[in-house]
């Protein structure tokens, strides 16, 4: 390769660079613009309100847990831990075994509820001390009153 054609190789690539930064900036606009328009598309979910009747047998058999907890802390976490998931089932979230992602499917609809869960949740993954319970009980008490907050004032 001469001289002259090695210079006029190496312009051409120096010229056709910006060209190559451009294409690469429009095809990740293009991606970008396709993954916000399928999360819009994404449809909501839908919740139903519980009727008073429903809310208030919730809301009774959780403070029984809340009163078991003394005597038996594990089996009234469970407990508490079933009513809320139950409660989210009956308005509509799917059934997650993520525990992450039932929190933001929650979000959606109350983020106040689904910093609850997600602190709930927190405290079951530490020590099984009874602290930690007491916090996670708390925690599920504070999401259900969320939750059920219409429903109940009726």
């Amino acid at each position: 390769m001469t001289v002259l054609a090695a210079r006029v190789a190496a312009a051409s690539i120096v010229e056709a660079a910006p060209l190559a930064l451009a294409g690469l900036a429009a095809l990740a606009l293009v991606v970008g613009a396709a993954v916000i328009f399928v999360r819009r598309r994404r449809p909501a979910l839908e919740l139903r309100k519980l009727d008073a009747a429903e809310a208030r047998r919730y809301v009774e058999t959780f403070a029984s847990a809340e009163r078991d907890f003394e005597a038996r802390p594990e089996v009234a976490i469970a407990q508490a831990r079933g009513i809320v998931e139950e409660v989210l089932r009956r308005m509509g979230l799917p059934d997650r075994v993520d525990g992450a992602q039932k929190a933001r499917d929650l979000a959606a609809h109350d983020r106040a509820a689904a910093a609850a869960l997600e602190t709930a949740d927190r405290a079951l993954r530490e020590d099984a001390d009874r602290e930690s319970l007491r916090r996670a009980l708390t925690s599920y008490r504070e999401v259900l009153d969320h939750l059920l907050d219409d429903a109940t004032r009726r």
